[in-house]
């Protein structure tokens, strides 16, 4: 059954290539909160969310380019394919190497703003470095719907995320050697995605109007933009409104609620280039959207039952003792996550046909998501309250869109 059709096939292999990437994050993480303890979890967490800023840029330019690669497949269109291919890396490292000075002058503030160390902000601004050659690449890769090498490349980030990390920390180097261990997985992903990318472009080129390409790449932008800062900017302003042992014990929340995102990572970037193409050829693409709808649905709910019934055995077992002030939160930040998840799908189905009403209703939704927090944070269990609430009634909205949608 799995053979013969084409979405499952694909979906199994980004599935294990996230699953892979997801998995040994998960051990990598719970091997962090164990071995750094609450304080410096919660200074690593905050970096991670900084550098889950940074990867907005990777998002915005995998997904932009991915739809182009995807109808230039599907016209044939193999010259203006490699041109893309050849003309995104020049112009991208230079406009990427200028952002990454700007970036070390924004550090400074951010290091005052989250009470951490310059120097590990300093380390984990070089993933800007190589953003493009990662955004390029997996661009690519998405759009010819190679999710086989897609899912080596994701693996293979993950195993020595965990493997570099770990050993770093057991040598000794901290906090510090666990930035050290992510930007170098990055960076020996990415050099086996570039290899394998160039074998599926040529040498020949031909020059056509990127125009077009630059107009989608900004709502793209927003897009992510938006969803990274809604699962992100809690994180921040917890770390500066909560005392650093919360701080860590809210990472851990954050951590085990986003393994429900995590999970649909695969089904969103299968459903993307699959919509692309059929609305390219007149096909059905609302039944593409239904079944990873529901595959996401199959993958969460369970997990969500589990958070529910069993959290502390899940806290304790994975992070320790210390960690299990904030059992009770689990599940409703998992539910967040879910609400988060849905909407990135269906934001992304609307934009693969450049409708972009949504990108207004994010905004607002984001804004209030800041000021609430700003203005309402007694408690942790206060704010994945706020969120549960928001996500709630965005997603809602989100589906009501999607549902009056025709095209």
């Amino acid at each position: 059954m799995v053979k013969n059709n084409k979405f499952l096939k694909d979906n199994l292999y980004l599935l294990v290539g996230t699953g892979f990437l997801s998995v040994s994050g998960f051990f990598f993480h719970f091997f962090m909160g164990r071995s750094l303890g609450p304080e410096d979890y919660g200074v690593l967490a905050s970096v991670m969310a900084v550098m889950a800023l940074i990867g907005i840029f990777i998002s915005t330019l995998q997904l932009s380019i991915s739809k182009f690669v995807a109808s230039f497949k599907i016209k044939k269109k193999i010259e203006e394919l490699n041109y893309l291919f050849s003309a995104t890396f020049k112009k991208l490292n230079k406009l990427f190497f200028i952002l990454w000075l700007l970036f070390l002058g924004v550090n400074i503030f951010l290091s005052s703003f989250l009470e951490i160390n310059y120097w590990f902000l300093f380390m984990a601004s070089f993933v800007l470095l190589i953003t493009p050659s990662i955004a390029i690449t997996r661009g690519f890769m998405q759009g010819l719907q190679n999710f086989r090498i897609y899912g080596i490349c994701l693996s293979m980030e993950g195993f020595f995320k965990l493997f570099l990390g770990i050993g770093l920390v057991l040598l000794g180097f901290g906090v510090g050697g666990v930035i050290a261990a992510i930007v170098l997985s990055y960076f020996i992903a990415v050099v086996y995605a570039i290899k394998m990318v160039k074998k599926s472009v040529g040498s020949s080129l031909k020059k056509f109007e990127s125009q077009e390409i630059y107009h989608y790449t900004l709502p793209v932008f927003f897009t992510v933009l938006f969803f990274t800062a809604f699962y992100s900017f809690d994180l921040l302003l917890v770390k500066h409104f909560f005392p650093a042992v919360d701080a860590g014990n809210y990472a851990v929340v954050s951590l085990l609620g986003k393994i429900i995102f995590f999970a649909s990572f695969s089904i969103i970037q299968v459903m993307y280039p699959k919509v692309v193409e059929l609305s390219e050829n007149g096909g059905r693409h609302k039944d593409v959207l239904l079944k990873s709808f529901l595959v996401t649905l199959a993958f969460s709910l369970p997990l969500l039952t589990v958070y529910y019934f069993f959290g502390g055995l899940v806290v304790n077992l994975l992070f320790g003792s210390q960690y299990l002030g904030v059992v009770n939160l689990i599940a409703p930040y998992g539910l967040f996550m879910l609400f988060v998840s849905l909407s990135k799908m269906f934001s992304l189905y609307l934009l693969s046909f450049k409708k972009y009403l949504f990108l207004y209703l994010f905004g607002f939704f984001l804004i209030l998501e800041i000021v609430l927090l700003s203005l309402f944070h007694a408690s942790l269990t206060q704010v994945v309250n706020i969120l549960l609430s928001l996500g709630f009634l965005f997603t809602s909205l989100m589906g009501y869109l999607v549902v009056r949608f025709k095209e």
